[in-house]
């Protein structure tokens, strides 16, 4: 802990994966909190034989639509193993919500349409109402992603296909360390920034029967999707910022915590 803040002595547990986590871990240090890092997801590509037809596929597609940074990574990774230069797409780009999008720009590739609301539920009645995709549209995703852009899209009568890109695993070692938090009662409040990480954290606790340790602990969650994820759990979720970021997280975490 760097010092005094709104968070003082509050221990802050960070589930998300390895990539993200420490930016997170030092917001959380930045307000005087104790970040503990247990990073429940774990992201590599996954590859499949249509992969090797993306050379004569993907200039077919009107628009592609990216839902998270990991799809937008793994995305580009494929089109370098199969040696297509990005500049060659004519198509455009659309992005679920402000770190796509800016994810996007860092690698040089112009959005052309971010929803204002960051969920794919309210993406697609907003994307046709002003977009109107004359042509196909793609989707990278991964293994674990909802698929309520493409079914909502498909309902409207746009040609849409999913692509799997990359695959959210649970890293082993996390779950030893994870167990032994939990059990010390380590933590005051547990965040997550996905539902996946919901759902891996309470592989967690119901394999070590750790559901007693939790039940009064605050849940922190990014939006409402993953909030929705948490409370079918049962869990006692007190924070969830109206603009789904990080940042908005940690104002309302040191809001709850004043107010207490």
């Amino acid at each position: 802990m760097k010092g005094k803040g709104p968070l003082e002595h509050v221990k802050v547990l960070i589930t998300r994966g390895n990539e993200g986590s420490s930016d997170t871990g030092s917001l959380i240090e930045s307000e005087g909190g104790v970040p503990i890092l247990v990073p429940l997801l774990h992201f590599q590509s996954h590859i499949d034989p249509w992969e090797n037809e993306l050379q004569t596929r993907i200039h077919t597609y009107d628009w592609i639509i990216f839902t998270s940074k990991n799809g937008v990574k793994f995305f580009l990774e494929a089109l370098e193993r199969q040696g297509i230069p990005l500049a060659s797409y004519t198509g455009k780009f659309a992005a679920v919500g402000s770190k796509t999008e800016q994810y996007c720009h860092k690698y040089g590739m112009p959005v052309s349409f971010v929803p204002q609301t960051f969920t794919g539920d309210d993406f697609v009645e907003e994307f046709i109402a002003k977009v109107k995709p004359s042509g196909p549209v793609l989707i990278p995703k991964g293994n674990l992603a909802r698929n309520v852009v493409a079914t909502e899209l498909h309902a409207s009568g746009i040609v849409c296909q999913e692509w799997i890109v990359y695959e959210t695993i649970l890293p082993k070692e996390s779950m030893k360390q994870l167990k032994e938090i939990i059990e010390t009662e380590q933590v005051d409040i547990i965040t997550f920034t996905s539902s996946s990480t919901v759902h891996h954290f309470m592989k967690v606790i119901r394999q070590y029967s750790l559901h007693e340790h939790i039940q009064d602990i605050p849940i922190a969650c990014i939006g409402p999707i993953t909030k929705n994820t948490a409370e079918q759990y049962g869990l006692n979720v007190k924070i969830c910022p109206s603009v789904y970021t990080v940042t908005e997280m940690v104002k309302e975490m040191k809001d709850f915590i004043s107010s207490r």
